[in-house]
């Protein structure tokens, strides 16, 4: 595919900056002005990029209509609220497009195109070590189709030969200091850029050797907040394209690519109750649901989630992360109860003095008590023993752990 380039009109003063297109029939690019901006990985993040001055603002009409990878690839689409702790203790704010069955591993490449004509202003590059395994780099892309609708692709596993071109320098100067999360250390390099891409232009690769899924997520300022506990705590919080205007992206894809795709909404079975989409969200104030901090670290490692399965929400799960020792960090399950005080609906445990106790179906060593101290306080401990018990017998010792709203 050959290059050609093309002079745009400045931002002030009629000066002319050099905008890099690439040549498609028929296919039209978007003509904005373009700023350069500060760049994240996800627009939940708290330096996520502003649209590029110029850009129309989003309308009624869907503004993709492409699917991003080949609907035939994709074996599943995990919805919204993922569980995968520690490094997603708390429901996660994107889609995952799953190429294989759980347990399976891709091999091939899929590629990855512009759902629409799209304007790309960051490009992220990841390298990950540690963690008993070799390295692995890969990449995410963060787009404005419009100005009010900031999307991303995550676990971009090779980028376009052009597109790397162009923001190869750039990642030089952009490069983060390394942090460690779900037992890896991650060193990211950002590119700041200003790219029109149209719809259907390769962007690169995602799954094969090493990768399983494409994440893909978004928000939107033009929606209302959502209604977490603390809006303090959510990350953006106070930006206009914060976690706490998260959207499914499905949702803003053309017919019939919107129909195609959310009938693959799953993870081993179909997710049937609506939303299909998933939730992010499923904090309930007063109660024990919802997400749980301990500290201030912006990784997701050392936190908790009381909250439902995102495939079939009348599952319940306690994701933990790596703060309360008895209990290693993995996702407990089971069927909540409507009454009592065993496998009680987190929406039902209230600040009323009870200690509650959960056995979770997939962890038969091991209990869970829970006592809801407050509005804003959770505490947890976790037990080596096989059953709950006498509820005379339930007390907390030296291993129970506060988590904060």
């Amino acid at each position: 595919m050959t290059h050609s380039y093309r002079r745009v009109p400045g931002v002030s003063g009629g000066s002319e900056r050099t905008l890099g297109v690439r040549r498609l029939p028929l296919i039209a690019w978007v003509g904005a002005i373009l700023l350069m901006a500060c760049v994240g990985n996800d627009p939940s993040g708290p330096d996520q990029p502003g649209p590029p001055s110029g850009l129309a603002a989003c309308s009624s009409t869907p503004p993709l209509a492409i699917s991003p990878v080949p609907v035939t690839a994709i074996h599943e689409i995990a919805p919204l609220g993922s569980l995968n702790p520690p490094g997603h203790t708390t429901p996660t704010g994107h889609l995952y497009f799953y190429f294989a069955a759980s347990g399976q591993v891709n091999t091939t490449p899929v590629p990855l195109v512009a759902p629409g004509n799209i304007v790309v202003v960051s490009v992220l590059r990841q390298t990950r070590t540690g963690g008993g395994q070799p390295a692995f780099t890969d990449y995410a892309i963060t787009f404005f189709p419009c100005a009010d609708l900031q999307m991303f692709f995550g676990h971009v596993t090779t980028l376009d030969a052009d597109l790397e071109a162009r923001v190869a320098d750039a990642f030089t100067a952009g490069c983060r200091p390394s942090y460690e999360t779900g037992g890896f250390t991650y060193q990211q390099c950002v590119a700041a850029v200003e790219l029109a891409v149209a719809a259907a232009i390769p962007l690169g690769t995602t799954s094969g050797p090493g990768q399983g899924a494409l994440d893909f997520g978004g928000t939107d300022r033009r929606i209302a907040p959502l209604g977490f506990a603390n809006p303090a705590r959510s990350p953006g919080a106070g930006t206009q394209f914060g976690a706490n205007r998260t959207i499914c992206p499905v949702d803003y894809f053309a017919e019939p690519v919107r129909a195609s795709l959310r009938a693959l909404f799953g993870r081993g079975a179909r997710r049937t109750v609506e939303p299909v989409c998933g939730a992010v969200m499923q904090d309930v104030p007063g109660t024990a649901q919802g997400r749980w901090y301990l500290g201030t670290s912006a990784q997701d490692d050392r936190n908790l989630a009381l909250v439902h399965d995102n495939v079939d929400p009348a599952i319940g799960a306690i994701s933990v992360g790596t703060a309360i020792p008895p209990l290693p960090s993995r996702v407990y399950r089971f069927t909540p109860a409507m009454s009592g005080r065993v496998r009680t609906d987190f929406s039902l445990v209230t600040a009323d003095g009870s200690i509650h106790c959960y056995d979770a179906t997939d962890a038969p060593d091991r209990v869970i008590l829970l006592q809801l101290l407050s509005a804003t306080t959770v505490r947890i401990e976790g037990l080596m023993q096989a059953a709950c018990g006498d509820p005379a017998t339930w007390a907390f010792g030296d291993g129970a752990v506060d988590f904060e709203r």
